[in-house]
């Protein structure tokens, strides 16, 4: 294993973990607490007490999270430009999928959460006034 596909891994799993941190701390409790678990969300913050201080700084969580996502992106851009370039084998077309793959995923959770944390309030305001 090169040292090129050790760095493209680990970035793709710090920004897949980063989203999942980011949903963790901010969308997950919102979605349980609508949902009627607001117990589970009492239960793991009492538990796991430094979600209750990563969700006080949930704006420098996402700006990392964003910062490390667009990184992945930009990196997977230019080493498919270069593979492309050098007719990439098999197992390294195999890989890109997956990375691709495993960045959507990443990117679609941290959208998902993203929304949750900073969106779904003013329109649930916004809907409560309108009588919706």
């Amino acid at each position: 294993m090169s040292i090129e596909t050790v760095k493209q891994n680990s970035l793709l799993a710090s920004g897949f973990g980063l989203a999942v941190l980011g949903t963790t701390c901010c969308a997950l409790p919102i979605v349980l607490v609508s949902l009627g678990f607001g117990s589970v969300v009492a239960s793991v913050v009492s538990a796991l007490p430094w979600l209750g201080w990563l969700s006080g700084y949930k704006a420098i969580t996402f700006a990392v999270t964003a910062l490390v996502l667009v990184y992945s992106w930009w990196r997977l851009a230019v080493i498919r430009r270069d593979l492309d370039a050098d007719h990439c084998s098999i197992s390294d077309g195999r890989r890109l999928q997956w990375q691709t793959r495993i960045l959507i995923a990443s990117s679609v959770i941290f959208v998902a959460a993203v929304f949750a944390a900073y969106a779904l309030l003013p329109i649930t305001r916004w809907l409560e006034q309108t009588g919706a």
